[in-house]
C-alpha cells in the first residue's frame, strides 16, 4: 500500500503539470489520423481512414503516464526497476539546467515552411519507435522523463521566440517541432548511455470503463547482442531505415520516387549523387527546409565505385535549425539529424558505409558532409 500511495502522489502531482502545460506530444501525434488539421495524407498509416495504430505495443503507455494520471492507479507487482535513474522535476530545471540554459544559442525567428504533420509525426515516431525497439529504459519512466523535459524548457523557449510565433501542440509548426525534437532527443541521449540489458517496465491491463488503470511489471530483456557501446549506432540506423521506408512506400511509384538502386550494388558517384539529391527533395517537398542542395565535394580515387567520394548536403532554415545546435552544444550520443540517418539508410543498403561525417551550422544553414567506402 505504501507503493500504491506514493504512486497517487505522483500521478497528482504530474496532472498538475499537465494542466499548466496544456499540450502532450502524444495528443499531436494521434492527431494526424484526424482530417480535421486538413494536412495531407502523404505520410498517414493506413487505407482505412487513419485507424491504423501508428504506434509499437507499448508506445500507449504514454497516454496513461501522463494524462491517465489523474485518474486512480492500481500497481500489480513490485516496484519496477529502472534503468537511468528516474528524473524528476527538480533535476530538470535545477541550477545546473538553467544555466545551460542560458548559455545555450536562443531560438531566431527565421522563415521557415510548415510541415507536412504526417512526416513531422514520422519524424517523432520513428525515433521514440526505435527506442522502443532497442529496450535501453521503461517506456513508462521514457514518457514520464520526456514530460519533465519539455516541461521544464518550453516557456524558456517560447519566450525567446516571443508571444505569437508558435502555435503549442502542433507539430506540423516548425518552431514547435523544433522545440519538441530537442526535448525528445534531449531525453533519449539521457537513457541510452550505459542502460542495463534486463529491467521492469509497468504495463497497462486492459480494464472496464470507469474502474482504476492497472498496471503489471514486465521483465524485459535486452537482445544480447545490442551491447551498450553500438546502441546509438542502432538508434540512428532504426530511424533512418524507419524515414526511408516511409518515402519509398509514398513515393516509389511516383515521378517522384528516390532513384532505384540494387542493395549491396555500390553505384557510380554520379548514381549516388541522383539519390541523394532526390532525398532531399522529397524532405523539402515535407515542409521539413526552405530550401536544399545536395554536391559532391571531392571525387573518390576508386575506378570501379564511388568509394572515397565526398559528399554535402545543404540546407536552409530546417526544422530542426536550433534544436539541432542545441543537441550539439550538449556532446549526446544522438541527435535529432534526420536526413542524414535517411541517406546513411539509403547508402547502407547501396553496399557504401558513411564515415567522417559531420553536421554544422552556418547563419541558417544545416551542413552536412560525409565521405562514403
Amino acid at each position: 500500500f505504501k507503493h500504491m500511495f506514493l504512486i497517487m502522489k505522483i500521478g497528482v502531482a504530474l496532472t498538475s503539470f499537465v494542466l499548466a502545460l496544456h499540450v502532450h506530444v502524444v495528443a499531436a501525434f494521434n492527431a494526424h489520423t484526424s482530417a480535421a488539421r486538413g494536412n495531407s495524407e502523404l505520410f498517414s498509416s493506413g487505407g482505412n481512414g487513419g485507424d491504423t495504430p501508428i504506434f509499437s505495443r507499448r508506445e500507449w503507455i504514454s497516454a496513461i503516464t501522463v494524462a491517465g494520471s489523474i485518474a486512480p492507479v492500481i500497481m500489480l507487482g513490485s516496484q519496477a526497476a529502472k534503468a537511468a535513474p528516474p528524473l524528476t522535476a527538480e533535476v530538470a530545471d535545477n541550477f545546473s539546467a538553467r544555466a545551460e540554459r542560458a548559455l545555450r544559442l536562443k531560438p531566431r525567428k527565421v522563415l521557415r515552411p510548415k510541415m507536412n504533420l504526417d512526416f513531422a509525426v514520422l519524424l517523432m515516431r520513428s525515433s521514440y519507435n526505435a527506442v522502443d525497439a532497442l529496450d535501453i529504459v521503461p517506456m513508462d519512466q521514457f514518457q514520464r522523463d520526456f514530460f519533465l523535459i519539455r516541461q521544464a524548457e518550453y516557456q524558456p523557449y517560447a519566450d525567446s521566440l516571443g508571444p505569437g510565433t508558435m502555435t503549442q501542440g502542433d507539430l506540423a509548426d516548425p518552431n514547435y517541432f523544433d522545440f519538441i525534437s530537442f526535448a525528445q532527443y534531449a531525453t533519449i541521449s539521457r537513457e541510452i548511455v550505459n542502460p542495463p540489458a534486463v529491467f521492469e517496465e509497468q504495463q497497462p491491463v486492459e480494464v472496464e470503463d470507469g474502474e482504476p488503470q492497472q498496471f503489471v511489471n514486465v521483465v524485459v530483456r535486452r537482445d544480447p547482442s545490442l551491447t551498450n557501446n553500438i546502441l546509438s549506432q542502432k538508434h540512428s540506423e532504426l530511424v533512418g531505415n524507419s524515414i526511408l521506408d516511409k518515402l519509398n512506400e509514398k513515393f516509389g511509384d511516383t515521378a517522384s520516387c528516390i532513384p532505384k538502386i540494387e542493395p549491396g550494388s555500390r553505384p557510380d558517384a554520379a548514381k549516388v549523387l541522383e539519390a541523394i539529391k532526390q532525398v532531399t527533395n522529397l524532405f523539402l517537398v515535407s515542409g521539413f527546409a526552405l530550401e536544399g542542395s545536395a554536391a559532391i565535394l571531392k571525387e573518390g580515387q576508386s575506378e570501379k565505385d564511388a568509394a572515397g567520394t565526398q559528399f554535402c548536403i545543404s540546407v536552409t532554415s530546417p526544422s530542426t535549425l536550433w534544436s539541432g545546435q542545441a543537441l550539439k552544444s550538449k556532446k549526446p550520443s544522438v541527435t535529432n539529424d534526420f536526413m542524414l540517418k535517411t541517406i546513411r539508410a539509403l547508402l547502407s543498403r547501396a553496399g557504401y558505409a558513411v564515415v567522417d561525417s559531420s553536421v554544422n551550422y552556418v547563419n541558417n544553414q544545416e551542413i552536412s558532409s560525409f565521405s562514403i567506402i
